[in-house]
């Protein structure tokens, strides 16, 4: 039976300080498109479009994505990553690329004609700062640098004072004759005729770097902003100035400008923390909100990226959140939350039928059955989420983190209780009776109602724990090629039994019977054994991963055993049929991190890319 991906729970927009994050969106503003991680996503901004294809959808790159904007047909995406490959991409099918290519060394931001049919394509890079495609061909159409050649530099009114420096932003005229007109670190704003595509003049408004610029939608004009907070008013075909826009539009950098589908008003965010909407005749704010405080932290509040999206504004702050604004309210309409990191950790409650995720960065997103995400509210970790398990009530969870401490959480906050673990924490597992489990790089910990009451020292090094569900056993996998098999009924950790393998251990997991152990090693096999005081290997015949098993979750019954791997696969193995393997291949992008059953039938994963799945098993 196949694994079929049933719905995919998007991460968070990837954020770089100092930096504008570009979104894109599709012609109905239906859905937005961005950069996460090595990926492309494309995702739905209504909560009542299900987290399935072709609503959510994702293209990789072999490093970190920069930028995704959907074309004015909607039938293709366009994106690009740090190191300079840009790709197009079909939205309406399996994701075949229509166009690849590396003109330049980075790519900073990408733009479509009003047609879909021609790409301007600005960054880094030693030849030059841009280049131009064809769809249809993949030819050039014009000029790659898209900005004064330095031959001419003399003789440009007034006079460069700098060098020629990157690219930040471009865009497009929609309608012919065509204008490509690009923002860069120089302070310059140059616009290039086409096509093809040449250099025609030149503005030097702005005191610092130029961050962005949009044109309207009939193209009559365009905007600059900057990181001097100026929001600079151009004529459309000759680039000619025209007025400033507030004075300034920000008390800090703008990140992003861009323009409503009448073009009278443009949306500015920035990182003073506001959002404003301005009307380009009067030049007056029209709208405002502050986003100061939202977040944990000021940095965390400013507002780099913007898009339209029909006749709402969505904004990002920093922090990753999406945020969705009406003009016609005070608050915003709705937050749209994820994971901008890897997610390390991924627990079930079976009461509520929502998920927990922990990540890298010590965040941790409840998640609804449908991919509704929202924050957990207070005092969390600051560092790598190790493990999140639910007590035996499934009531409330806890979780262990880089941060050396134990806290314990509902889906929705944090109850305020921490434990400091004294040692970096390696594995979390609980007990039937609400025990908690707790590996560190220096001893094994057994903590009951908040209180560690009984511990012991290791000269390994442990990398996983697991606890068998009728509370006699807790196995601990090791570094060292061993796993280490202990007695706990009598409330400590007593020796019973020491497997060894050839490999580092990498995860471990109990049956639900208790009857069965299976271990999971760096060379992507499974070892499966029976419990007892004195452990036999029953078999060692699940080995199809070509990576690390990063984790192993049995089904309900105990009669299947999904295996998620750092070769980006989930595989569900049939205890009763050793033979008989059910696979999906790159599931996550850089590694499946963790997995869990949901039901008996749906495996639920989570990965580097910052994604939740779910996969179905039969469907």
């Amino acid at each position: 039976m196949p694994l079929t991906e049933v719905l995919t729970f998007p991460p968070a927009p990837t954020t770089v300080r100092g930096a504008a994050t570009k979104l894109g969106v599709d012609p109905k503003g239906d859905l937005i498109s961005y950069g996460a991680g090595r990926t492309a996503i494309i995702r739905p901004l209504l909560p009542s479009t299900p987290l399935s294809s072709p609503h959510v959808q994702s293209h990789g790159h072999p490093t970190s994505v920069t930028v995704a904007k959907i074309s004015p047909t909607g039938f293709y995406c366009a994106s690009g990553d740090i190191n300079g490959n840009f790709k197009v991409w079909d939205t309406t099918g399996s994701g075949t690329v229509k166009l690849e290519s590396k003109p330049i060394a980075r790519v900073n931001d990408v733009a479509w004609d009003g047609e879909g049919k021609r790409l301007v394509v600005v960054g880094d890079g030693r030849a030059g700062f841009g280049a131009t495609f064809s769809l249809d061909t993949g030819a050039g159409i014009g000029e790659a640098p898209l900005r004064f050649p330095i031959d001419i530099r003399a003789q440009l009114t007034p006079a460069p004072l700098v060098r020629p420096q990157i690219i930040n932003s471009v865009a497009m005229k929609a309608s012919r004759p065509f204008r490509a007109v690009t923002a860069s670190d120089d302070m310059t704003v140059c616009v290039s005729n086409g096509v093809p595509f040449k250099f025609a003049s030149q503005s030097r408004k702005h005191s610092r770097f130029v961050t962005s610029v949009s044109y309207a939608p009939s193209g009559t004009h365009f905007v600059s902003a900057g990181s001097d907070g100026s929001l600079f008013l151009y004529e459309g075909s000759s680039g000619e100035y025209q007025s400033t826009i507030g004075s300034p539009a920000h008390s800090g950098t703008i990140f992003c400008a861009s323009f409503d589908k009448t073009g009278e008003k443009v949306v500015t965010s920035g990182a003073d923390g506001l959002v404003k909407v301005w009307n380009i005749k009067s030049g007056e704010v029209e709208k405002e909100w502050d986003f100061k405080g939202t977040e944990k932290t000021e940095l965390g509040c400013q507002q780099v990226g913007n898009v339209w999206a029909g006749e709402e504004v969505v904004t990002l702050a920093f922090s990753g959140v999406l945020t969705v604004l009406d003009l016609g309210k005070t608050e915003p309409v709705r937050k749209i939350y994820g994971h901008q990191t890897a997610i390390t950790a991924l627990a079930y409650s079976p009461s509520t039928g929502e998920f927990l995720s922990g990540d890298s960065a010590g965040v941790v997103r409840r998640w609804s059955s449908e991919g509704t995400c929202y924050p957990v509210e207070g005092s969390g970790h600051s560092n790598l989420v190790v493990g999140i398990v639910p007590s035996s009530d499934g009531k409330e969870f806890f979780s262990a983190s880089y941060d050396d401490s134990l806290k314990t959480l509902s889906t929705e906050s944090y109850s305020g209780t921490s434990l400091s673990t004294s040692s970096i924490p390696k594995g979390l597992a609980s007990g039937p009776s609400s025990q908690l489990y707790l590996a560190t790089a220096k001893d094994l910990q057994l903590i009951l109602s908040g209180k560690k009451t009984s511990s012991l020292d290791v000269s390994y090094t442990p990398t996983s724990i697991a606890a068998s569900k009728d509370g006699e056993y807790v196995a601990v996998g090791a570094e060292e090629s061993k796993c280490f098999l202990y007695n706990v009924k009598g409330g400590k950790f007593d020796f019973v039994a020491e497997i060894v393998l050839r490999v580092a251990i990498t995860s471990v997991v109990f049956s639900p019977d208790s009857s069965k152990l299976a271990i999971g090693g760096a060379d992507g096999k499974i070892h499966l054994y029976a419990t007892s005081s004195t452990p036999t290997l029953i078999h060692s015949r699940f080995s199809f991963q070509t990576a690390r098993v990063n984790s192993l979750a049995f089904n309900a019954s105990g009669t299947q055993l999904a295996a998620g791997s750092l070769d980006e696969s989930v595989r569900v193995y049939h205890l009763e049929k050793p033979s008989v393997v059910d696979t999906a291949k790159n599931v996550h992008r850089g590694g499946v991190a963790s997995l869990l059953w949901e039901g008996e039938s749906v495996v639920v994963s989570a990965g580097a890319d910052g994604a939740v799945r779910k996969l179905r098993l039969g469907a």
